[in-house]
């Protein structure tokens, strides 16, 4: 016995959804522009995490599939607004059309800071973007904030940004 043509497709169609739903689920999380506009900045910033890192560190999502982290030396960093951190990540982006480590004052800090920016993907629910560590970072993203999610040699390192909105 034959099976149609049609029903053979829509079979193909359903395993597909059903195998991959990491494709279907990953589009949503930049459905919006609120994610693209502003950027996030990690708790901590201002605090002991700061101290011992020696930066404050953002990270804003672009068009395309870029993503940047910035690193703001400490404690400079304290004084520089939220404002100018997307206006430095805007100039360093400007910069580069690939993937690139950048130091510099990127015309409105007084100290060197440095950029990565990166192209990331999807994995199911998670962004994923090479981050320098052991294994790709991921990032989980929530209502007005994220989880970035390092790869350890024991655990992973689980590190809470904030969404702050700049014009």
């Amino acid at each position: 016995m034959r099976i149609p043509i049609i029903k053979t497709t829509l079979v193909c169609v359903l395993v597909t959804i059903i195998t991959f739903p990491g494709i279907s689920q990953s589009a949503p999380l930049f459905g919006s522009e609120g994610s693209l506009s502003g950027h996030f900045s990690r708790e901590g910033n201002n605090g002991s995490p700061s101290e011992t890192t020696r930066n404050n560190i953002y990270i804003k999502f672009f068009p395309e599939r870029w993503i940047a982290m910035l690193f703001v030396p400490y404690p400079y960093a304290t004084s520089v607004a939220p404002e100018v951190i997307t206006q430095i990540f805007q100039a360093a982006k400007k910069q580069t059309s690939g993937s690139a480590y950048l130091k510099g004052e990127f015309g409105h800090l007084a100290e060197k800071a440095t950029v990565h920016i990166e192209r990331y993907g999807y994995l199911e629910d998670r962004i994923v973007f090479e981050c320098g560590s052991l294994a790709p970072c991921t990032i989980k993203l929530a209502d007005g904030s994220l989880d970035l999610i390092k790869p350890g040699v024991i655990t992973e390192h689980i590190i809470r940004y904030k969404h702050i909105d700049t014009p």
